[in-house]
């Protein structure tokens, strides 16, 4: 049986779900992060929302582009804008296709929020180098082919 990339995808995270839950001991709570990716949700309005509680923070992203999650792990929260945009790739179409993506992470983590987001994207999308450059003050976001 060959394993389609989704299909992957969700077994990587029900694992990483049940790592996570033996790994929590009832003394220690430490948690892990979680995070998944999924495809386009037809029906849904493209929207970034996050949750914040006491348990930690959550980020939904619903109908993006993937140029736009870069944009958003790599602004930090605050999206780097398309004029900010640099992209020297072959193939542009497929940094346009639109995605669903979901990051968890604890309270004793939330100060690595989009770097873990960052990670996220570049182990999902190896294909792809960003890079960040200052140009007269202006942060931009430089997306190349790579790695």
């Amino acid at each position: 049986m060959e394993l389609t990339k989704p299909t992957f995808t969700m077994a990587t995270i029900c694992l990483n779900i049940s790592y996570c839950q033996l790994k929590e001991d009832k003394n220690n709570q430490l948690q892990l992060y979680r995070y998944g990716f999924s495809g386009f949700k037809p029906g849904y309005t493209p929207g970034l929302r996050i949750k914040k509680n006491s348990r930690g923070n959550t980020l939904t992203v619903l109908n993006y582009t993937i140029e736009q999650l870069f944009a958003i792990a790599y602004g930090a929260g605050t999206p780097i804008s398309y004029n900010q945009t640099i992209i020297d790739v072959t193939d542009r179409v497929k940094l346009q296709e639109i995605k669903c993506y979901k990051l968890f992470v604890p309270q004793q983590q939330t100060t690595n929020f989009y770097i873990i987001m960052q990670q996220n994207l570049n182990m999902e999308f190896a294909n792809y180098k960003i890079t960040i450059e200052r140009i007269d003050n202006e942060k931009f976001m430089i997306i190349t082919d790579g790695h």
